[in-house]
């Protein structure tokens, strides 16, 4: 009866949680249809990390150079790449897992921040450095999963904390 009761559960949960999931999927299949925009950690589902933006190529890529640079403050790893969303651009940083928008169209204003509370004893059971692997979009949120294993949901457009 219990098993039951838990299976149940968990198939109800399921069943009200897809209508959200499949919104926030749409929305970021939606962005990702603009070659502009970069909303997923490796550009598109299918992980290839392909732009098919054609302004850099072979012919122009050795002429590159920095345009700017924005430094976090924070001095471990950063190996999640940014999203990147029409004007805006959502950045994260190692522990702790601080999150900049920043305004691409207006000299790399920080637009809005936000700076987790995680207990620093996390850091001492994290595998392979105090990193994360960048943020998610969808719904109009941008997802933050913190190193203490907690996921928040910041509205994209003024960084507010909507759930967690």
């Amino acid at each position: 009866m219990i098993k039951t009761k838990t299976a149940f559960g968990i198939a109800a949960s399921v069943a009200l949680a897809l209508p959200v999931l499949a919104f926030a999927a749409a929305d970021q299949e939606a962005a990702m249809k603009d070659s502009n925009n970069w909303v997923h950690p490796r550009g598109q589902h299918n992980n290839q990390g392909y732009s098919a933006l054609a302004q850099i190529n072979k012919g122009n890529i050795k002429n590159l150079k920095m345009a700017w640079t924005f430094a976090t403050g924070v001095n471990r790893g950063h190996e999640g790449s940014p999203i990147v969303l029409g004007n805006m651009m959502y950045i994260v940083t190692a522990f702790p897992n601080n999150v900049y928008a920043l305004d691409l169209n207006d000299n790399q204003k920080i637009v809005w921040s936000y700076f987790p509370k995680q207990d620093p004893s996390v850091q001492a059971v994290l595998c392979c450095d105090n990193v994360t692997r960048g943020l998610g979009f969808g719904d109009g949120k941008i997802f933050l999963q913190q190193n203490d294993g907690l996921l928040v949901a910041l509205d994209a457009k003024d960084g507010k904390k909507i759930w967690e």
